[in-house]
């Protein structure tokens, strides 16, 4: 008996049969007589599978050099080898060298004449054919002799022989960064070219010929640059006013108004058309670039630099058809601006203004129990303004309280109640810095960081100064002051207020595809998904451009994969990719792709119907919650029924709820003492009860949580189809009942006297009962 020769005299085997281990032992047996040739075998299927190794010498195309690769054939079973095999198996002499030699004579003859291996070679020989033809499209882009280099050092393998398909993907993948360097370029420009985005100041023929005049107007909070582009606007015989918020918008109608001009509100979901005006105020995304008007006022301009929406100030600077654009902001839109305007060659004055009252940096730090009346306390997030507000509350203040989740009529009334006195003190988010007219003495950040949907960041030296200038309005108070709360450091705010700004390392505009480029890049990708054709945007145009950039799609990508599974015109899905919704929020997602889906069948869609469920006086903090987030969908709900009245049909009724919906939240807010629920069940909880969810549903958890545990799971599956362990109410995702999933590790944290979350308790504090 040899190494290589079947053991025959397992205990318990009987001469003359022959099982599987005889089996594998024997293919074993077989495969070292032939390995020098190559061939291999996996003994473990059944019947047993052959492959070889080939090499074949290809030339490179476009070079001199010929580059040989080496490779494994899959042979696959042989059924005469694998029957002659079991026969040899049950001779009364057994298996052995002499026959693993005469079958491995047998199987490398099998294998080196089978015409897998021909099939193998022209497989390679077609993929170079291929990819010569794509790299005749790159031009002078392709360099054939760094891509010979570059497959030299892909087909090495570290001496290992690939199996054909993983081979051929290394050659694909190599082509790929090949093509991402030279050949990409080309493409890059086909689809510029072919879109229109390559030429993106060619599409407002309107405001290209006429001779217009830039205008900008520029300076800190309350120094009256605004007061002065309006009464200029006021002046001519028809206009426009752009603002980033219907708040803004809202306040721009009663501004030209007041001084005696009739102006229309046009935003995204409501028209308030006056008969004979002259003049509209409206949101930026929805400027008119088709009709002349007489001057322009484009308010806010330094966010022309922001990622997410600058693309709509590009678009208005560049689109307006007006002999007269100003633009009013901040001094951080001035490289923005300057750039744009050597884009379109067009006159561009700076006219610089100076605050009207002082502002200072206060340099003790304001402790909570110092805050007093006058000032507005800044946060960044809706749970850190609401645990203000408890602690503000707690300390005998009167609150307001505004923030992004709010809608417009809310942020309305609660600054009037700040403004009329009915509340000393005001809790807010970054969203006072526009839009609001606030009697605010002072304002306190409680933290210099944020969370900008992407990462948790410092506030940038242009976001602290456009907070902070809120502060001190003319008129009202003799100064303004901008301080931070104990354990904050006021260096960044120093040096935001005494410094100027710093420019900006990219001054390229953001712009983004219209459906015009929309509906040309799907003809050159022979695509009809949004989708794609908006991925590719993203990732593929304006790369080398040197006025433009392309905005962050990655929004409108999410809303329209919801809605490319409708049977609708690429016109009418991108249309609803724009509405606006939550895209980070999954049941915003799959509210907006069953809207799409009823549109595309020709069933029209209800309004949302969630406003019935608050039908009461005041709510608790998670009917708070909930009935903002039933506002956003009607909302959007409202925003697509202007653009598809026949699919939305229920535009007043969706209106009336909206308006309800305001009021309870308004009603709520007022109140000094938000009553606390379970995020869970919805139930009341007493307002001395520790703990964030109520008893019963706590114990719940925990049971699920033991249960998930005996069945090696780390949770059962709950009602909204994940785990049971899913992130609490506020920090996870709600069903498609406005439920959430919660986590038993975060309900058992008590609720400290500051309203903030004491911590998992410890041994000395002893365990939830």
């Amino acid at each position: 008996m040899t190494d290589d020769t079947p053991d025959t005299s397992r205990p318990g085997r009987t001469p003359g049969t022959a099982d599987e281990f005889d089996r594998r032992d024997a293919l074993r047996a077989v495969a070292a007589v032939v390995r020098g040739d190559g061939i291999d075998v996996d003994s473990d299927s059944t019947p047993a599978r052959w492959s070889v190794a080939a090499t074949h010498v290809v030339a490179i195309p476009g070079t001199d050099r010929k580059l040989k690769l080496r490779f494994k054939v899959a042979i696959g079973p042989l059924p005469d080898i694998e029957a002659d095999l079991w026969g040899l198996l049950t001779i009364e002499e057994g298996f052995g060298r002499p026959q693993a030699r005469a079958l491995g004579k047998r199987v490398k003859g099998a294998c080196l004449s089978s015409p897998a291996i021909e099939k193998a070679k022209a497989r390679i020989d077609a993929w170079f054919v291929s990819m010569e033809q794509r790299a005749a499209g790159f031009g002078e882009s392709w360099r054939p002799k760094g891509f010979a280099d570059e497959l030299g050092r892909v087909v090495g393998f570290g001496g290992r022989i690939p199996r054909l398909q993983t081979l051929l993907d290394a050659l694909e993948e190599s082509f790929s960064t090949a093509a991402a360097r030279s050949g990409l370029k080309v493409r890059r420009e086909r689809l510029e070219n072919a879109s229109g985005m390559g030429v993106y100041l060619d599409s407002f023929a309107t405001a290209r010929a006429m001779i217009r005049k830039l205008r900008l107007f520029v300076g800190p909070t309350n120094s009256g640059k605004t007061h002065a582009a309006m009464d200029r606007l006021a002046e001519t015989e028809s206009g426009c006013y752009l603002a980033p918020l219907r708040l803004l918008a809202l306040e721009g109608q009663e501004a030209l108004e007041t001084r005696g001009r009739p102006c229309s509100l046009v935003t995204g979901e409501e028209r308030d058309v006056r008969p004979g005006a002259a003049f509209t105020s409206s949101t930026i995304e929805m400027v008119n670039t088709v009709k002349v008007w007489g001057a322009c006022v484009i308010d806010e301009i330094q966010m022309i630099g922001d990622h997410d929406r600058g693309w709509a100030w590009t678009q208005a600077v560049a689109g307006v058809a007006a002999p007269e654009i100003l633009m009013t902001g901040s001094a951080d839109a001035i490289p923005y601006v300057k750039r744009l305007a050597d884009a379109l060659g067009e006159e561009l004055e700076i006219v610089e203004f100076t605050r009207k009252s002082p502002l200072r940096v206060q340099e003790e730090r304001v402790k909570l129990s110092e805050v007093k009346s006058g000032d507005a306390l800044i946060a960044f997030s809706r749970k850190d303004v609401m645990a203000l507000r408890h602690d503000l509350l707690g300390r005998n203040h009167n609150v307001a309280v505004i923030y992004g989740a709010l809608s417009p009529e809310v942020r309305r009334a609660e600054a009037r109640r700040f403004r009329e006195g009915t509340a000393d003190v005001l809790v807010a988010t970054d969203a006072i810095g526009m839009g609001l007219n606030l009697p605010v003495a002072r304002v306190v950040l409680s933290t210099t960081r944020k969370y900008d949907g992407r990462e948790e960041r410092e506030l940038t030296p242009s976001e602290i100064r456009q907070i902070g200038g809120r502060a001190g309005r003319f008129g009202m108070h003799e100064e303004g002051r901008v301080a931070v709360l104990e354990g904050e450091s006021i260096n960044p705010v120093r040096r935001a207020l005494t410094s100027p700004p710093v420019p900006p390392e990219d001054p390229r505009s953001w712009i983004s595809p219209n459906l015009s480029h929309v509906e040309a890049i799907a003809r050159e990708l022979e695509t009809d998904s949004l989708a794609k054709v908006l991925r590719t945007a993203g990732q593929e145009l304006l790369r080398a451009n040197q006025t433009f950039r392309m905005t962050d799609l990655e929004q409108r990508i999410q809303a329209a994969t919801a809605v490319d599974r409708a049977r609708l015109p690429l016109a009418e899905r991108d249309m609803l990719a724009r509405c606006p919704i939550d895209t980070r929020d999954q049941n915003n997602l799959r509210l907006l792709g069953g809207w799409a889906t009823n549109q595309g069948r020709g069933i029209p869609n209800a309004a949302p119907d969630a406003a019935e469920r608050f039908r009461h006086h005041v709510g608790t903090d998670v009917e708070l919650e909930k009935a903002e987030r039933a506002v956003k969908e009607l909302t959007a709900y409202a925003w697509l029924a202007y653009r598809f009245p026949d699919a939305y049909p229920e535009m007043d009724l969706c209106q009336e709820r909206r308006a309800h919906l305001n009021a309870f939240i308004e009603r709520t807010l007022a109140e000094r003492s938000l009553a606390r629920a379970c995020p869970v069940c919805g139930a009341r909880l007493k307002a001395n009860h520790r703990f964030r969810v109520c008893d019963s549903c706590y114990g719940n958890r925990v049971e699920h949580r033991r249960d998930g545990h005996r069945d090696g799971r780390r949770g059962p599956p709950d009602r909204a189809g994940g785990s049971a362990l899913a992130p609490a109410h506020g920090n996870g995702t709600a069903d498609a009942n406005g439920k959430t999933a919660g986590n038993p590790h975060q309900f058992h944290h008590p609720v400290g006297k500051d309203g903030q979350k004491a911590g998992p308790p410890n041994r000395a504090r002893g365990r939830r009962p």
